[in-house]
């Protein structure tokens, strides 16, 4: 009698048990499917115009082509998106940062670009985890949008610190022209006093 009375705990313990894995199993399966439904990053997030002069040399830039094309997609996107997404910002933002333009090239600009790389690549490591963090995903989406921002910022400063010294060049080189000219008009004046 004993025995039976051990089998049937023994069988009520293994039917609980089965019944309690499925719970989980089914519990789990609607945290993924409720979690591969949720948007990650911000809904208004705008980043500078470029600059004309940044758009024309962006526009020949392969690499930045397809990755501004990408980069907005951050925001507003699910689990699924973001993983496909950063994989390919991974590899673009590689190029970019190995073929900056000579326009481009300088340090500002190429430190800008390489924490927008690591910011991406932050990203893309949070995502590849078995267990999703998603504050750490949501803080990272913040990260890009900040770090884009100031990589354009930095290439529009560029070109406006250019046009600033082109233009000082400018007044430098007509100053100096009319300094030329009066010394001329000056020393022909001389020599028509003489005669």
């Amino acid at each position: 009698m004993q025995l039976l009375h051990f089998q049937l705990i023994i069988f009520s313990l293994l039917v609980f048990s089965s019944c309690e894995n499925d719970k989980n199993k089914t519990l789990e399966a609607t945290q993924e499917i409720q979690q591969a439904e949720v948007v990650f990053g911000k809904n208004n997030h705008n980043t500078p115009l470029e600059n004309p002069a940044v758009a024309v040399i962006t526009a020949q830039w392969g690499a930045y082509i397809d990755f501004a094309d990408d980069i907005p997609k951050v925001n507003r996107s699910t689990i699924d998106k973001l993983r496909v997404l950063s994989s390919r910002l991974v590899v673009s933002s590689d190029s970019l940062y190995r073929f900056i333009p000579d326009t481009l090239n300088t340090r500002p600009i190429s430190a800008r670009l390489l924490v927008l790389q690591t910011r991406i690549k932050l990203l893309h490591q949070a995502l590849g985890f078995d267990r999703l963090d998603s504050i750490r995903v949501e803080e990272h989406i913040l990260e890009i949008n900040d770090a884009h921002s100031n990589f354009i910022t930095q290439m529009n400063e560029k070109f406006i610190k250019d046009g600033i010294n082109q233009e000082q060049k400018d007044v430098e080189d007509r100053e100096i022209e009319k300094r030329k000219r009066d010394s001329i008009f000056k020393a022909e004046l001389r020599d028509n006093n003489k005669n």
